[in-house]
């Protein structure tokens, strides 16, 4: 098969993709790619437990629980940094990037079944809209991919980190992030604005899993005794951008948490990585080029679906700050104790409120 494959890639109109259909899957490659899931699954799980410890936390500090908001801080935290990457790593090795793009959508169905019950959050009817928005977007997603496998060598990758589409990529995702930090977190604590900033600025940096994709097909091929790549200065570019990209996003995401009810940040969060993972698949590592228009169309439109379903869900988010401020007078919400209430987001109002702003 080996023969094969390099034949194939030694062809003019096949030099850069090999596609999978040309060749019958073994039996243990089948089980791999589901193993890859279900991995990819668990760490979905994992990542929302740790997100809601956070949450909860928060909620233990407010209500001057020091000791038992260190702890939990510390183990979500711990849940982050540690067993969810390492699930997207075991499962990135074993199944392409766009079929394990749309699998983090099961981060929204976990927290929306949990939070209401370990938060006690309300689960709104427009939270509940944009929720299944975007997980249907990111489900159906799977139906337009387009599986193809390249042979990954340090030449190969250093050809993809160059190419055009990938700098132009590095440009308007810098511009993104500079836009987040400068102007949308400069609103106040509290604000759905700062608060979407906050949970998008996570999830698209979160979301930049190419790097972990190529990383861990190397690591695969190490443990295959062939460690060639890990002697080029790419291979170890792309394990830098894994490292980063998986760790960098735990200070906004852990802000964001702090500040905003989970239905509303975990949602923005998980749309906003699903949405730069399926890009990223794309422009950089090419897995759409072989594909049909229809399939790309489709999966396009899959992600602006879950664009759609962010904006519907921070806009919610506006106008239930704006009947919590409107139900009350303000000086009946200043003399209301700030101890009772659990969002910290009402509790700004309160304030704001009481000091006639």
């Amino acid at each position: 098969m080996n023969d094969r494959v390099d034949g194939l890639i030694g062809r003019p109109a096949m030099e850069r993709m090999v596609n999978v259909s040309d060749f019958v899957p073994q039996q243990n490659e089948k089980n791999l790619w589901l193993l890859g899931v279900l991995l990819a699954v668990f760490g979905t799980l994992v990542g929302t437990i740790g997100k809601q410890m956070i949450r909860r936390s928060e909620m233990c500090k407010q209500d001057r629980r020091e000791r038992e908001s260190s702890i939990l801080f510390i183990v979500g935290l711990a849940l982050q940094v540690a067993l969810n990457p390492l699930c997207d790593l075991a499962g990135y090795a074993l199944a392409p990037a766009s079929v394990i793009a749309p699998v983090t959508g099961m981060d929204i169905v976990w927290n929306t079944v949990i939070a209401p019950c370990s938060l006690n959050e309300t689960l709104t009817s427009r939270r509940l809209l944009s929720t299944t928005i975007i997980f249907f977007a990111a489900t159906a997603s799977v139906a337009f991919r387009q599986i193809n496998e390249v042979q990954w060598t340090a030449q190969y990758v250093e050809m993809v980190m160059w190419q055009n589409r990938t700098m132009l990529y590095a440009v308007c995702f810098t511009a993104w992030y500079l836009w987040n930090v400068v102007v949308q977190m400069r609103f106040e604590k509290g604000s759905p604005i700062r608060g979407f900033s906050l949970g998008a600025t996570a999830g698209t940096l979160a979301g930049n899993m190419w790097c972990t994709k190529i990383t861990a097909v190397l690591l695969e091929q190490c443990m295959s005794s062939k460690c060639d790549a890990w002697n080029h200065w790419v291979s170890w570019i792309c394990l830098g951008g894994a490292v980063f990209f998986a760790t960098s996003n735990l200070y906004y995401i852990s802000r964001g948490m702090q500040q905003h009810e989970a239905l509303f940040m975990v949602t923005v969060y998980m749309g906003a990585n699903i949405t730069t993972n399926s890009l990223s698949a794309i422009v950089v590592l090419g897995e759409m080029d072989d594909a049909p228009w229809w399939k790309l169309a489709g999966y396009t439109c899959c992600i602006l679906m879950m664009i759609v379903g962010m904006a519907l869900l921070t806009s919610g988010e506006k106008d239930l700050e704006a009947r919590d401020v409107e139900v009350r007078p303000c000086g009946v919400l200043a003399e209301g104790p700030l101890q009772s209430s659990h969002n910290t987001s009402v509790q700004m109002r309160v304030i704001r409120c009481s000091e006639g702003i």
